[in-house]
This record gives C-alpha cells, sequence and structure tokens, in this order.
C-alpha cells in the first residue's frame, strides 16, 4: 500500500518528490510517514506496530466483495502509515480510503475504483493465506487477472453473479 500511495502521490497528484520517511528524511512531500506514536523513539527493537489490528471496510469496495464482510482484523508489523496531510488530497484525485482503523485514524486499504483490481493493504494478508484457503484478497486479484486475461469487461461482481446465476440453472 505505501508504495502504491507513493506512486499515486507522484502519478496523479503531480507530487513529484512524493515518497516514504522510512527511505528518505528531507523530503517535501513525506507520503508515508512515521506514525504519530513512533516519533522520538530511538529504541526500535519491539516498539512498531504489532499483531492483530481491526479494519472497519467501506461498503460497496473491492475489498468487501472480497471479504464479504465489513469488519477484519489483520497482521501488521510496520511503523510508518499514510501521511493524513495528504489523505484529502489523495480522495480528491480518486484514490478511496476503503478500509480504516475503527478510530479513522489509520489508512489500511487503498483502491482505485474503476480499475481492475488496484487494492493496496497496509497489513500483511500472506500471513493469513494458505494454499487450499487463499487469502479474500489474493483470491480475488486472481480472479480478476482472470477476467482481465479472457477480455471481459464485466466488473468481478457483475461476473460473480453470472456464475452464481449458471449455477443455479445446471
Amino acid at each position: 500500500m505505501q508504495c502504491a500511495v507513493i506512486e499515486y502521490a507522484r502519478n496523479v497528484c503531480n507530487l513529484n518528490d512524493a515518497h516514504s520517511y522510512e527511505f528518505y528524511r528531507d523530503l517535501k512531500h513525506p507520503v508515508i510517514h512515521l506514525m504519530a506514536d513512533q516519533e522520538g523513539v530511538t529504541d526500535l527493537g519491539g516498539t512498531m506496530r504489532l499483531g492483530a489490528y481491526p479494519c472497519v471496510i467501506e461498503k460497496g469496495t473491492k475489498s468487501e466483495l472480497a471479504y464479504q464482510q465489513t469488519n477484519v482484523s489483520e497482521r501488521h508489523r510496520h511503523r510508518y502509515e499514510l501521511n493524513n496531510s495528504y489523505r484529502e488530497m489523495l480522495i480528491e484525485k480518486g484514490l478511496v480510503m476503503s478500509g480504516l482503523s475503527p478510530d479513522k485514524r489509520l489508512v489500511e486499504i487503498v483502491e482505485i475504483k474503476d480499475h481492475p483490481w488496484f487494492v493496496g493493504v497496509q497489513y500483511h494478508p500472506e500471513l493469513k493465506s494458505r494454499p487450499i484457503k487463499p487469502h479474500p484478497l489474493f483470491r480475488d486479484f486472481v480472479k480478476a487477472a482472470v477476467v482481465y486475461k479472457e477480455g471481459k469487461s464485466d466488473s468481478l461482481q457483475a461476473n460473480d453473479k453470472n456464475e452464481a446465476n449458471l449455477s443455479k440453472s445446471e
């Protein structure tokens, strides 16, 4: 998600020097910045955002379609977040903040509405994915890739409805 936000800020919001404070300290546009409670922390061992945290997913988004629910818990391991000073600009330019912490302070998921599958997450879905039970976001990413490869212009939602109707008629 962090790299996606950097690219979006550069290429859609025209902030050519947008970057992450994690990589460069002297930035004009640190769209990814140190979490507020990490400011001044010098002993970095065991101080990052670590473990399961709740996420509230916006209804009508690709993420909600994938999860089939609006409240999830996902595992984190980081100390950098989307810089909320840039949140409104990103939203105005079309980036959807589709998942937030319950207090709405932290952005957990970003999406581009009219893209076949542009979903970036702040957490680590790979930690909950298994070979025979993929994480919902990975599963729907692969579905979107197949739809794209087959040249279908239907959205995933329309495709899922068609598949359900076919199953009923068989």
